[in-house]
């Protein structure tokens, strides 16, 4: 994952109607997107059908959406999708995300 979404972590998310969020990322950049796709993507994911459980989303100390200990996202996939303005699944975000980096950077 580059590193512009690899380092990435959220100062806010706020649920909208259904299951929308609205997210802000420590650079500034808000966006939003619609994460109910993400209910029918195995066991992890099943306590979010329940939509008063959805709206506890808040983020963590390491600046990542989270639900409780055992359930978060990846602010960097988030970022993708909110850029994308649509849910992704892991394959066509990893393709996403390598399109929309810039050249790798060499570290010195």
């Amino acid at each position: 994952m580059s590193e512009k979404y690899y380092l990435q972590s959220i100062t806010a998310i706020e649920p909208l109607d259904g299951y929308i969020v609205k997210v802000t990322f420590a650079d500034g950049f808000t966006g939003s997107v619609d994460l109910s796709p993400l209910i029918g993507r195995g066991p992890i994911f099943e306590p979010l059908r329940d939509i008063e459980y959805f709206r506890k989303v808040h983020v963590s100390e390491f600046g990542a959406p989270e639900w409780s200990e055992k359930l978060d996202l990846s602010p960097g996939s988030l970022r993708a999708w909110c850029e994308a303005g649509r849910f992704m699944d892991y394959d066509e975000t990893d393709r996403w995300i390598e399109q929309h980096s810039g050249p790798a950077q060499e570290v010195a």
